[in-house]
C-alpha cells in the first residue's frame, strides 16, 4: 500500500508541474510585407524643383482613382500644397493629417501639426468643368512613392448638418 502511495505521490508530483506550466507563446506574427506599410515621408518640408513639382503631379495623375475619373472628365486642375499626417501604430492607416499650402511659411496650420508628422507632397485634382469629382494624393518627393490616396465629390461650402433634406 504504501508503495502504491509513494508510486502515486512521485506522479503528481511529476505531472502537476507539466499541467500547470502555460504552453509556448504563440510566434509573434511576421511584419507586414513593405509594401503594405505607408511610404516614409519626409520629416521637414523644402521647395520643390520645377521638375520635382512635375513629377509629384504626374504620378498623382496615374494612381487609378485618378485614371479612373480621366475616363469620366476631359478636363481638370490641380493644385499643389503640402501633406502632414501622423500614422497610426500599425503603419496601416492615418490618425490625422494637415493641409499646409505650398508656402509653409506663412500657414498657420504649421505650428498646429504633430511632431512625429511627416511630410509629403499634396496634388488636388479637381475633375469636370465645374468640377464634380476630387481626387488627392500625397506623395514622397524624394522616393517618388504615393502614400495616401481619398477621393470624394466635390463640393463647395459648409458641410451641410445631418438632418438636412
Amino acid at each position: 500500500m504504501k508503495k502504491k502511495l509513494l508510486i502515486g505521490l512521485i506522479l503528481v508530483m511529476l505531472l502537476v508541474p507539466v499541467a500547470c506550466t502555460a504552453p509556448p507563446a504563440p510566434a509573434p506574427a511576421p511584419p507586414p510585407p513593405e509594401s503594405a506599410r505607408h511610404p516614409e515621408g519626409m520629416k521637414s518640408l523644402r521647395w520643390l524643383t520645377d521638375a520635382e513639382k512635375d513629377k509629384v503631379i504626374e504620378i498623382a495623375l496615374n494612381t487609378s482613382q485618378a485614371l479612373k475619373q480621366l475616363e469620366k472628365y476631359s478636363h481638370y486642375e490641380t493644385n499643389l500644397s503640402w501633406i502632414a499626417i501622423v500614422w497610426d501604430s500599425s503603419e496601416y492607416e492615418y490618425s490625422e493629417w494637415r493641409g499646409i499650402d505650398y508656402e509653409w511659411e506663412t500657414d498657420d496650420n504649421l505650428r498646429l501639426v504633430s511632431a512625429s508628422a511627416e511630410f509629403y507632397s499634396r496634388v488636388v485634382i479637381n475633375f469636370g468643368e465645374p468640377p464634380q469629382w476630387q481626387v488627392s494624393v500625397a506623395v514622397n518627393p524624394d522616393t517618388e512613392k504615393v502614400a495616401l490616396v481619398e477621393e470624394n465629390p466635390f463640393r463647395t461650402g459648409p458641410t451641410p448638418p445631418k438632418d438636412a433634406k
